[in-house]
């Protein structure tokens, strides 16, 4: 009978644990490397930033805009429940925060602020690898372009 026993349990241990092991639940001691990019791009004449060639395809892939520049590009680690501030300009403001790390996403939450005011904001998923785009505000031609990698 011990033997039976045992057994049940050693197969008991190793379910909890494959479940456990491959479960998508949040890693709490894990942290996150993002990379960003925030870029403005305009219908004006075709000027592309040279430090934005290694994108430039992906972007006028998904964005039909013919100038674009970078204005921000930077990098940190990030904790679920942390966020970084960034400053633009003398008026605006970009957030980022990671809300939640799994094995196969990062949830990421982006903000704009302009004089202490939300002008945009949005929620998304990061895969590991992947760079993400996202159209930002827009208006009189021209627009912010957030582009975010991650890393866990």
């Amino acid at each position: 009978m011990k033997g039976i026993y045992r057994t049940y349990i050693g197969r008991l241990f190793l379910v909890v644990f494959l479940i456990i092991s491959f479960s998508p639940l949040s890693f709490a001691g894990r942290t996150a490397q993002l990379e960003w990019r925030v870029i403005s791009a305009s219908h004006k004449a075709g000027k592309i930033d040279p430090r934005l060639k290694d994108i430039y395809r992906n972007l006028g892939a998904v964005f039909n805009y013919n100038s674009y520049s970078l204005i921000n590009r930077n990098q940190v680690v990030l904790s679920p429940n942390q966020q970084v501030s960034v400053s633009l300009s003398n008026h605006e403001t970009f957030i980022i925060k990671v809300t939640k790390i799994t094995r196969q996403w990062v949830h990421v939450q982006i903000h704009l602020l302009e004089r202490g005011n939300s002008i945009f904001g949005t929620t998304v998923r990061l895969m590991k690898g992947r760079t993400l785009f996202i159209g930002g505000p827009s208006e009189y031609g021209k627009a912010l372009i957030f582009s975010l990698r991650g890393f866990w």
